[in-house]
């Protein structure tokens, strides 16, 4: 690859040109990095518990607050990217993600302190989502943007595997300071490989399409038939997936008596099982379903839904090789899923907002992300895992189903070419 992708994209990639898998390098990349600091935060919980002597909850504020402050940015973020170009845009933010690190490690000597340095992180990982997805709409034409956004996708997964290996071992080894400059280092890297390798395509240079107000913005999307019914899945299935996260290991260690070592052994599968997934959905939608991704994001919900709905019911001393079946499949689906998502969003997005409805729609699932475990843990608390399951299962269905048996509707065509 040379040094940096030509920024004279003249017209539609052709399918064949070896920029856009370059682009796609750079994007994966990106993404990896961002993940792994952003991801680090939820790692580092315990050891902030410890280096200042405050509860789990108090310490668990870093994850609370970094949400928070990405909700609240996400969509001026995206405002900003339609307007600027993503490559300035999501390289500040990952420099500035590099600074926020770099000030806990280094002035961050209680948790107030601390939480000021999160709070800035979180307002500028929020670019890095909606710039890559417009990168990757700029460049890739329509039948090889699924597996383009699979790519990127699974790298969420990745870099959140490579930083529960590395950031533990420096926290324990010479301390979370330390950990926290790792994470430095990696958003200076992400920062230097988008904002030196990357270039725009062709079109976003000239910048003919400014990008819309949100009223204005959510009235045009609205006119596609599809995207609120795949908003309302894509809302469920965020919902559903990070509640799965957070209570699957406490309900398969209690409710299916496996205790908490072999549930997280096994939990780590279904994660494992994610990234694989996360390539191979959009794909085979692509590849044999050309035009009916929103059906298929349906299909693969059910499914999702189904594997979850097996595994609520399963009874004590079930069979592990059993278990751990239920689980991949859980994985492939439940974690699998949200590159048909992103990809349907995206492509719904007027040519000049594409940044900002990626945003928009991310704003709200991040929103029912912070919600759906706590409302989860109370249902468990006031009327056990059947009524909790439920509530988690039932809109994931309610909202597939339509979707699911849909009449084939091509995607738009001039989003998005390049």
């Amino acid at each position: 690859m040379s040094s940096q992708i030509s920024s004279s994209s003249p017209g539609p990639a052709p399918a064949a040109d070896p920029r856009i898998w370059a682009v796609l390098a750079v994007a994966v990349g990106t993404q990896t990095a961002g993940s792994f600091v952003s991801q680090g935060i939820y790692i580092l919980v315990p050891f902030w518990r410890e280096a200042f002597g405050v509860s789990l909850a108090s310490a668990s504020l870093a994850v609370t607050v970094m949400n928070g402050v990405q909700i609240a940015t996400m969509f001026t973020l995206g405002r900003a990217i339609d307007i600027h170009g993503e490559r300035r845009i999501v390289g500040i933010a990952m420099l500035g993600m590099a600074i926020a690190m770099a000030c806990a490690a280094t002035f961050a000597n209680s948790l107030p302190a601390l939480l000021v340095c999160i709070a800035f992180l979180g307002g500028t990982y929020a670019a890095v989502q909606p710039g890559g997805t417009r990168a990757i709409m700029r460049w890739f034409p329509p039948a090889k943007r699924g597996i383009a956004t699979g790519f990127r996708q699974a790298a969420v997964p990745f870099g959140t595997m490579i930083a529960a290996a590395l950031l533990p071992f420096m926290a324990v080894r010479y301390g979370w300071h330390a950990a926290a400059w790792l994470c430095a280092g990696v958003s200076i890297v992400g920062a230097a490989l988008f904002w030196g390798l990357y270039r725009e395509a062709g079109d976003v240079a000239a910048k003919t399409e400014r990008p819309l107000p949100l009223a204005k913005l959510a009235r045009i999307v609205g006119q596609d038939r599809s995207f609120w019914p795949v908003l309302r899945l894509g809302i469920a299935m965020s919902a559903f997936q990070f509640t799965l996260t957070a209570h699957v290991i406490g309900f398969m260690a209690d409710g299916l008596g496996l205790g908490l070592f072999v549930a997280s052994s096994m939990f780590a599968a279904t994660q494992l099982a994610g990234i694989p997934g996360r390539i191979l959905l959009p794909w085979l939608s692509d590849r044999f379903r050309p035009g009916l991704r929103g059906q298929s994001f349906g299909l693969v919900s059910v499914i999702a839904a189904s594997a979850a709905a097996l595994l609520a019911l399963l009874p004590i001393g079930t069979p592990s090789p059993v278990i751990l079946l239920v689980l991949i499949i859980l994985g492939i689906f439940g974690i699998g899923w949200f590159p048909l998502y992103l990809l349907q969003i995206a492509e719904s997005a007027p040519k000049g907002s594409i940044a900002s409805t990626i945003a928009f729609a991310s704003t709200i699932c991040l929103a029912v992300m912070a919600i759906g475990p706590y409302l989860f843990g109370l249902l468990v608390d006031s009327f056990g895992y059947g009524a909790a399951w439920s509530a988690l299962i039932v809109p994931v269905v309610a909202t597939a189903i339509p979707l699911a048996i849909s009449s084939p509707r091509l995607p738009k065509a001039q989003t998005g070419s390049p």
